[in-house]
């Protein structure tokens, strides 16, 4: 599949750049577990789309399993994405939120200002996805009771956070990571940038310092969206690659459960294919989605031995099925 062997290359990529990085692991010890009962993580990234960053960044967090919160700036949305691009990330299990049309201090706007460049950003969300974001973070974390009621009005809630390691101001990464261990806790909010390379080697440390099976990556509650599925199978029309999202995993004894949907427009009656891909890019595992678009994927501990990665086959025109992400199994 030519969408899998590219996501593999990526994968290659990442790790050969990120070895060109000195490395210090050993300064930081092999895991961090027994720092706090709540182990959910909540990884921010601010500033993309890059071109080329993002794409890495996403193969990483695909490697380890974890979930991110992006806030893309609008007008780097509109110029370097297009519609497949934002899906492809929220497919994944990502989630995505508002950082103004084009990075303003909203704080110093006038008030018609502030409202065009929270909205503009929206409406280009919404244009490509179907919905608008329901969260977002100010430029600079600069805000004001105005900016704060601009926001609640178009139906977003302000997201901070709570370690900044800037490496967009060119820290070290052994800086950089001395100051998220000391900060790095259960609940914890940590901003990133995109558009950073210095990024991919800070989270791929941040990954194994905080192993993704000990903690939690996941998407922000307040960024994520209830109506998400309809929203987004809304702006889908004959000819465009599915879509899908894996939406909870449970486990019951000894069997891991993926439930999620798929949707395929050229494929509207259901009985779309979601699958693991193996070795050799052979299809491992594969069920058949319903009526409604929805999948349950029951799967042994025995058949897990790294995150569990699933594709939808795209049952329309010959271009490629779509990747809907690498999640981890409940241990």
């Amino acid at each position: 599949m030519e969408l899998h062997n590219r996501v593999k290359r990526v994968i290659g990529l990442v790790a050969v750049g990120i070895l060109l990085v000195p490395a210090f692991s050993f300064l930081l010890g092999s895991s961090a577990s027994g720092l706090e009962s709540n182990k959910t993580i909540y990884l921010t990234f601010d500033d993309g789309p890059h071109p080329i960053f993002t794409p890495l960044l996403l193969a990483l967090l695909d490697e380890n399993g974890a979930k991110a919160t992006f806030f893309p700036i609008g007008s780097r949305l509109e110029e370097r994405w297009g519609n497949d691009d934002l899906q492809a990330l929220l497919n994944r299990g990502h989630a995505i939120g508002n950082h103004s049309w084009n990075h303003r201090d909203l704080s110093k706007e006038k008030e018609i200002g502030t409202k065009f460049q929270l909205d503009q950003s929206s409406v280009i969300t919404e244009k490509m996805v179907g919905f608008r974001p329901s969260c977002f973070r100010a430029p600079f974390g600069e805000k004001n009771q105005y900016v704060l009621e601009t926001a609640s009005s178009l139906g977003m809630k302000h997201i901070g956070w709570t370690v900044d390691p800037q490496e967009w101001n060119d820290t070290s990464i052994e800086e950089a990571m001395n100051h998220i261990v000391k900060r790095f806790a259960g609940g914890a909010i940590v901003l990133l940038h995109d558009r950073r390379f210095l990024t991919l080697p800070i989270v791929r440390e941040i990954l194994r310092t905080f192993p993704s099976d000990k903690w939690s990556y996941e998407t922000l509650p307040d960024c994520r969206n209830d109506e998400e599925k309809n929203l987004r199978l809304s702006t889908r029309t004959a000819g465009d690659v599915p879509i899908g999202k894996v939406v909870d995993i449970k486990k019951v004894e000894s069997t891991n459960i993926f439930t999620g949907w798929g949707y395929d427009p050229d494929h509207p009656e259901g009985g779309l294919k979601v699958f693991i891909g193996g070795r050799n890019d052979q299809e491992s595992i594969s069920i058949e989605t319903d009526s409604q678009h929805n999948f349950k994927l029951e799967i042994t501990d025995l058949e897990i031995d790294a995150p569990v990665c699933l594709w939808l086959k795209n049952e329309g025109l010959s271009r490629h099925n779509t990747f809907i992400g690498c999640h981890n199994a409940h241990k």
